[in-house]
């Protein structure tokens, strides 16, 4: 079996009043007939077409290549000489080609994903983490929250990062935990926006809440400071999403930074991903996924140390089945692969040119 072809798209599709999301998505074709899928969420509008290029040109690189060969060709389109501010656009390109290589691998063993990565449930937990932003009134955040139990979730993100004062960070998570009940679980996401000494004191004011996680609290490269936040607060302090070297996560890891690890693809695809997990295994602590939920679902069911996934349904339109809800958890589909087939009408109607 070899890389024969690949396809290119950019899709900008609606998932809730006036926001959007944005995603960069790959297909690989085999001689066989086999079609692999990555996809990228692009959350910075003015680096799409310098995003794109690079998928295609990492892409244009595995043409020619046995899938199944996976792991070493990962490390080679890694080690392609880049200058190190550019590391990190690189190792996104990288990870979108590794994504659907380990779609066409699977597909060609006749597996789901989850399960050839050792998988015993083809259920996994999953929180909602759209519609609770900051922005929102009370009123209107209750009612999301409410909508997202009906939806049958049993865990939620809502952001607190332009809340910069106790009262009003307080507030909101009691009338949210008020709305949900205590059979929720709750996380809250900062987006770096506060500083030490005002995650501790509004951290320990939210503890009679039961928060799930604080995610996020601060400048995700202070190490330093996260260390003192994690040591200071009871609730689980969430972190990782932004990292795309090895070093930063052992530093986080060393140095006792959090309670939870929070990856994303953009590290170097689902082969990166692997052995970070498996790295933060290694410390005794859990793994999220970050976005790319129909990805993710798949990762978090196959590692032991899996936490769960966040889901977003900014991309669900572009594909013909997605995992569904079930109490709480995703269930995932017994097609082999990832279980995704594009939807072509949809990557047109949605596409951005």
């Amino acid at each position: 079996m070899k890389v024969t072809g690949f396809e290119t798209w950019v899709a900008r599709v609606p998932y809730e009043e006036g926001r959007f999301g944005t995603h960069i998505v790959l297909r690989l074709t085999t001689d066989d007939g086999l079609r692999g899928v990555g996809y990228v969420s692009n959350l910075t509008p003015w680096s799409i077409r310098a995003q794109r290029d690079s998928i295609e040109a990492f892409a244009q690189q595995v043409v020619g290549e046995d899938p199944l060969t996976v792991e070493s060709i990962n490390a080679r389109l890694l080690y392609i000489f880049t200058r190190i501010q550019l590391s990190g656009l690189a190792n996104s390109a990288a990870g979108v080609v590794d994504i659907a290589l380990w779609d066409l691998k699977a597909q060609a063993l006749g597996q789901p994903l989850y399960r050839l990565l050792g998988a015993t449930d083809n259920t996994v937990p999953a929180y909602a983490s759209w519609n609770l932003w900051w922005q929102y009134d009370l009123d209107t955040l209750v009612a999301h929250a409410r909508e997202h139990v009906d939806r049958g979730f049993h865990q939620m993100k809502y952001r607190m990062g332009g809340v910069q004062d106790v009262a009003a960070a307080v507030e909101r998570t009691r009338v949210l935990r008020q709305a949900v009940g205590d059979d929720i679980d709750l996380m809250v996401d900062i987006n770096w926006s506060w500083s030490v000494n005002q995650a501790i004191e509004i951290g320990r004011a939210l503890q009679p809440y039961n928060l799930f996680w604080i995610e996020d609290p601060i400048s995700a490269h202070d190490f330093d400071g996260l260390a003192r936040l994690n040591a200071g607060v009871n609730t689980r302090i969430a972190a990782g999403e932004v990292y795309h070297e090895p070093p930063q996560f052992v530093r986080l890891l060393e140095n006792r930074c959090v309670d939870a690890v929070i990856v994303d693809l953009e590290v170097g695809g689902i082969t990166q991903w692997l052995k970070v997990a498996n790295l933060v295994g290694a410390y005794g602590l859990p793994v999220a996924s970050h976005t790319c939920t129909e990805v993710g679902a798949q990762l978090v069911a196959g590692i032991g140390n899996g936490l769960t996934v966040e889901y977003l349904p900014w991309a669900e339109p572009l594909f013909k089945e997605v995992p569904r809800l079930k109490d709480g958890r995703l269930v995932l589909s017994d097609r082999p692969g990832l279980g995704l087939e594009l939807d072509e009408a949809a990557l047109k109607r949605f596409e951005l040119t």
